[in-house]
Parts: structure tokens; C-alpha cells; sequence
């Protein structure tokens, strides 16, 4: 995805809201609504209006999701046409409008989401992760957790990790530790919390908490170069050489050109 949610000592995974096979390698920072289960839905020319802007929100999600833009809005054009008070089509805009730089219309478009659908998770979600992207992180805060308090919200684990992420960017260090404990505690093998909490541990001298931390995120099919690196300067701090061998060795067969791997006869921060 074209947009990172945090810079702080993460490789962003962005995007997709909750996520995908490998986040470290596909940002999940946002989540399009995902479309309900339901039986093939009826031609367009016997749909009702609402249902065919359903569909036509469906095609924009998917073109956004694969970067197409412009295919994007042209679908939720036609979506907001057939039912202009159709929610999720907003919410939609808002995500492209974000990533496209478009700020005033990001913010008209989440804010149209929110009156129409005042408890929908997903664009609390959404809304939260673009006002953290705009350094207002309380006010982020507080939509992650109204999405996360829906108990029908399927994915909090992604605005549990997005809230720890944007409590890091603060500095607000034991509140990140707690959203990201509460994602683990949700999905014991989220990749992105063991992340953040490896994070948190090392900075604060606790090698071997980070070093358990590291070993859930090695669990990842492919490993960030960040991460690789955190790996490492965990066991050149307990002093195990077989081990910071091995975090070495993955740098520099993965990533011969990463700055982490240039970066591997430096000194641990």
C-alpha cells in the first residue's frame, strides 16, 4: 500500500484493515469494509438501488485495494448516485482520498460515514487511522477503541496493533504495551503485536522478554528487515553469538541491499 501508518521503527505493513498473509510485507493499517456473505446477488437490472450501490462500493474497495484510484471513485460515484446515503461508499472515499493527499476530502468523506452510520466499527476504525496519520493521536485513540468496544467488529486486532502504534508515536510507552497485549490476547499468533512488544522490551532492557517477543514475530513467513535487525541486536545484548549469527546471516541472504544490512557491524541502539 502507497501509505504508512507509523515511521516509528516499523516497516509498514498500511493497509489492508486487517491483514494480509505477510504483515511485514502488506501494510494493515485500514479496512475496507468487508462484503457480506450472501447468496449471488441479482442482476443489475432486477437489484434495488441500494443493493446495486452495495455492489458498485464492493468494485471500489477492490479497485482501491489494488491501487487503481480512478476505477475506484468512478465505482463509488456510481454507488453515491444510486444511494446517496449509503455509508460505506464514504468511508471508501475517505481511505482513497487519504492516500491520494486529498485531505479536506478525506475529512468531508469520513465525517459523511460517521452521520450516516454513527457505530459502524469499521469507519471508526478508518477515521482513527487517518488522524493518526495527522499527528492527532488522542482524538485516534478514541475512534480505535469505539471500534474495538463493537463485540460484532471483526477484525480489533487490527485497530488494537494501529492503537499501540499510534500510542508509541506519543511516547505514551505503557498504553502501546496494553493495546498490544490485548491484540495478542485476541490472536495469539498477530506478528505485528509480538512486534511492538519486542519493541518496547528492548528499549527498556528487558532482552529476555524481547527475545520471547522475537520469536513469535520469526514465526512470519518473511520477516522485515527491521525486524531482523531488532532480532539481532537482542542477542548481541545477551550475548548470544550462534543466535545474532543467524538474525545476521537471514539480513544478509534476504535483504543484501537493506540499510539494516549495512547497517550490521554498527553498534545496537
Amino acid at each position: 500500500m502507497p501509505y504508512r501508518l507509523l515511521t516509528i521503527a516499523f516497516v509498514t505493513l498500511s493497509l489492508l484493515a486487517a491483514c494480509a498473509n505477510n504483515p511485514f510485507n502488506r501494510n494493515p493499517a485500514t479496512t475496507p469494509p468487508e462484503p457480506a456473505t450472501r447468496e449471488a446477488p441479482p442482476p443489475q437490472q432486477m437489484a434495488s438501488a441500494p443493493e446495486r450501490a452495495r455492489l458498485h462500493t464492493d468494485l471500489g474497495s477492490g479497485y482501491y485495494e489494488r491501487g487503481q484510484m480512478d476505477i475506484a471513485i468512478n465505482e463509488l460515484d456510481t454507488a453515491v448516485k444510486l444511494d446517496p446515503n449509503y455509508a460505506p461508499a464514504y468511508n471508501i472515499y475517505g481511505l482513497i482520498y487519504a492516500v491520494l493527499g486529498e485531505n479536506g476530502k478525506a475529512e468531508q468523506n469520513f465525517q459523511r460515514a460517521l452521520q450516516l452510520a454513527p457505530n459502524n466499527p469499521d469507519i471508526h476504525h478508518n477515521w482513527g487511522w487517518y488522524l493518526c496519520q495527522h499527528k492527532r493521536e488522542r482524538e485516534a485513540l478514541v475512534q480505535f477503541e469505539t471500534a474495538v468496544s463493537d463485540p460484532l467488529y471483526r477484525t480489533p486486532e487490527i485497530a488494537l496493533v494501529n492503537a499501540g502504534r499510534c500510542a508509541q508515536a506519543i511516547g505514551d510507552t505503557r498504553a502501546a504495551e496494553g493495546y498490544f497485549r490485548r491484540a495478542l490476547a485476541g490472536q495469539p499468533n498477530n506478528v505485528l503485536a509480538s512486534y511492538g512488544l519486542a519493541q518496547i522490551a528492548y528499549k527498556e532492557a528487558r532482552y529476555d522478554e524481547a527475545r520471547a517477543a522475537m520469536r513469535r514475530v520469526m514465526a512470519a513467513n518473511n520477516p522485515s528487515p527491521e525486524a531482523l535487525r531488532l532480532g539481532m541486536c537482542v542477542e548481541r545484548k545477551l550475548g548470544d553469538r550462534q543466535s545474532e549469527a543467524s538474525y545476521t546471516s537471514q539480513l544478509k541472504n534476504r535483504y543484501p541491499d537493506a540499510p539494516e544490512t549495512r547497517a550490521i557491524a554498527e553498534a545496537c541502539e
